[in-house]
């Protein structure tokens, strides 16, 4: 069994599960019904991740002699839980053992590579996902010739129940703290900022890509842009209006002239975001004289309208994005020690939502639900989405913070007097 991409001739990409073998794959039947209906609206890698984590199980269960599609179509989920002990000891094993004796394979055939504890929980997570959409869909198939719907309503809130229990015992939570400010502080930007500059004596990077690397670094801390939506770009995409220059934000998911095989996922509504006369002075030389990297000491004939570019002239791939931000990162930790976390495009964007609503508030007298709409509208959320109030939650719980900080140094120094 292994995970492959289809890709249709509109650029729509679809995962999928088949069958391993010589023979034209075929798709395993259930978690591609799973697929079809559950996740065809979401993104490409979501539901790949879905389904990794359901191949897992397929592939722990096929070792202990059970056909998953075969129980699931027979309604035997007990038998299928009763495999969930001896699963998440063999995840956290690195798919070596089931329990403190028992081998499973040998570690020169195992197909898998050791998971973290996170890691783990979330192929749990899913897997409780798709067991249960399972039990909506098949039991009340089952027994629909031989039951009464009231029947049907019982097995099927007992089989649930016995799911949710059963998982929750091996889910243990190991997340990173969500508590974790993760915003750049003012001493952290700058030096990512001063780093960053194209002649840097400690920037990292080949003289050829410093230029787009800071390009695409005050892109993010500008815009608030996702690192899909970064990828994205076209060079068309940032111009010059009347008032000020822009970068229009469109959604290109799906796009059959995209020859990455892991396409930019795009999360967000499309939108323009303005930008600072500086940003696009940055866009312009870039643009002129550094997107099309040299062969033969010539500039390359580019095949693709894709703003960021590699050196081989080919759409700016995500892990390549990627490595940028690790190599940025471990400079800064080589020369500050413990300075930063982590550095992951997303920071940048925490980074972007805090300054943003900071500004609207303190600089521009906005009360606080006109500057959470406008957040809303710059990052592309929806009008459902919960994202703009949890930065304005946060926004209130620091500006608190400092408030009595304040109040409280006050007092100390009317005694001191």
């Amino acid at each position: 069994m292994k995970l492959i991409q289809c890709r249709f001739s509109s650029g729509q990409r679809l995962p999928l599960l088949v069958q391993a073998g010589d023979a034209t794959p075929l798709p395993i039947l259930i978690p591609f019904i799973y697929v079809q209906l559950k996740l065809r609206h979401r993104a490409y890698n979501t539901a790949a991740a879905h389904l990794r984590a359901i191949q897992a199980f397929y592939a722990y269960a096929k070792s202990r002699d059970m056909d998953i599609d075969e129980a699931i179509l027979a309604c035997h989920f007990e038998a299928i839980l009763a495999l969930l002990d001896g699963y998440a000891i063999w995840l956290q094993s690195g798919r070596h053992a089931d329990n403190l004796i028992a081998r499973i394979g040998k570690p020169g055939t195992v197909l898998f590579q050791q998971i973290s504890s996170r890691t783990r929980d979330q192929y749990l997570r899913l897997l409780k996902k798709y067991l249960s959409w399972c039990v909506t869909r098949y039991i009340p198939r089952a027994r629909q010739n031989s039951a009464t719907q009231a029947d049907i309503n019982v097995v099927f809130a007992d089989v649930a129940d016995v799911i949710e229990r059963r998982f929750e015992s091996h889910i243990i939570n190991a997340r990173p703290d969500r508590t974790r400010y993760r915003s750049l502080t003012d001493t952290q930007l700058q030096i990512v900022r001063t780093l960053i500059r194209p002649g840097a004596a400690e920037n990292p990077f080949p003289e050829r890509l410093q230029l787009r690397n800071w390009l695409m670094i005050e892109l993010l801390l500008e815009t608030g842009i996702r690192r899909g939506e970064l990828l994205k770009l076209y060079t068309t995409d940032i111009n010059k209006g009347s008032q000020h220059a822009y970068v229009s934000i469109n959604d290109r998911e799906h796009d059959p002239r995209d020859p990455r095989v892991e396409e930019p996922a795009l999360k967000t509504h499309g939108r323009t975001v303005g930008i600072s006369a500086q940003l696009y002075e940055v866009y312009e030389r870039y643009i002129q004289s550094d997107r099309r990297p040299l062969r033969d000491g010539k500039p390359m004939k580019l095949l693709y309208r894709y703003l960021f570019i590699s050196d081989r002239g080919r759409p700016l791939s995500i892990r390549a994005l990627s490595n940028v931000l690790d190599r940025l990162f471990l400079t800064i930790e080589l020369a500050h020690p413990g300075l930063l976390p982590t550095l992951s495009a997303h920071d940048f964007r925490h980074t972007f939502a805090d300054h943003f609503l900071a500004y609207l508030v303190e600089k521009r007298g906005h009360d606080l639900e006109r500057a959470t709409d406008e957040l809303r509208r710059v990052c592309g959320w929806s009008e459902t989405s919960t994202m703009p109030r949890r930065y304005a939650g946060r926004y209130l719980a620091e500006s608190a913070n400092l408030h009595n900080a304040q109040r409280t140094s006050a007092a100390w120094s009317r005694l001191d007097s």
